[in-house]
């Protein structure tokens, strides 16, 4: 069975694993201050290989939907290996199941023949103000020949939950964050969690230090939130060698809108290997879950 967050290995990092392809380039704005493509933006590369593919694949709307918002309730991406600017990356999309919940589907991405991240999204219909079934005609062009996988336990999307998590950091959305469908769109909440994940790594911005993200799970439940008040909460949740893990919730108005789960390496700059978090473990504890 095919787990979303086991790391992908044969097959699953294979370019002919995916039947559909789409081309896709690099861009300056697309670096960040490691100098590598930033993951909102490769995010951006999975969500572009979805869409083509749903517009080849569905005869309804998909960039755009007067009714009913074909929308991701969770995503989980691995970044297998960093992407660089200005070489070309190709995505490659493959439809693993589907039912009345919604359709998993599995994108990667390969930078000079390699897999360099793969990202499953469980992509669901929104109705109004709220999930419903996914449409038959849906579930049949995205059922796959897989099972339906099991996925890593949910972070509780509760605004009292929220309130467990330590740092706390406002923001105001802004009219670049809709998308056509004038929601919140999927990369400007992938940035909401970025911004709660990077306020809350001062103890770390030490020079010779860098933070590379290995996964990002984000669970969206909400898709009827426009622009507002948005409240990021962020806290760490677990320490390893050279990783740690944030937990993070997003709220609009006051509203649960998206957890993000995030794993984070600590690296060496001049090595650009892994290096220990142990002698930052105590600066930490501040911003730890209890």
């Amino acid at each position: 069975m095919l787990n979303p967050g086991s790391k992908p290995e044969g097959v699953w990092r294979a370019p002919q694993t995916y039947p559909f392809q789409l081309p896709l380039m690099t861009l300056y704005s697309h670096l960040d201050t490691e100098r590598h493509v930033n993951n909102v933006a490769v995010h951006s590369f999975h969500l572009e290989a979805r869409t083509r593919f749903l517009m080849e694949r569905l005869e309804r709307p998909v960039w755009y939907s007067d009714d009913l918002l074909l929308r991701p309730r969770r995503t989980l991406t691995q970044f297998l290996g960093e992407t660089h600017y200005p070489h070309p990356v190709t995505a490659g999309v493959v439809a693993l199941h589907a039912d009345q919940q919604g359709a998993h589907l599995r994108t990667a991405l390969f930078q000079h023949d390699q897999c360099v991240g793969v990202q499953d999204c469980l992509l669901g219909a929104w109705g109004g103000d709220g999930w419903v079934s996914l449409p038959e005609p849906v579930r049949a062009a995205l059922a796959g020949d897989q099972p339906a996988a099991e996925w890593p336990p949910e972070l509780p999307l509760d605004a009292w939950a929220f309130a467990g998590y330590p740092q706390r950091v406002p923001l105001v959305s802004r009219y670049a964050d809709l998308d056509p469908d004038r929601v919140l769109s999927e990369l400007a909440v992938a940035r909401y969690a970025e911004q709660g994940r990077a306020g809350s790594l001062s103890e770390l911005r030490k020079p010779g230090l860098g933070l590379l993200v290995a996964r990002i799970d984000l669970r969206i439940d909400r898709w009827d939130r426009g622009m507002g008040e948005v409240a990021l909460a962020t806290g760490l949740s677990r320490i390893g060698n050279t990783s740690f893990v944030l937990r993070g919730g997003i709220t609009v108005d006051g509203a649960a809108t998206a957890t993000a789960e995030s794993v984070l390496v600590l690296i060496d700059r001049d090595s650009h290997r892994p290096t220990p978090v142990t002698p930052y473990v105590e600066a930490m504890q501040a911003i730890s879950i209890d």
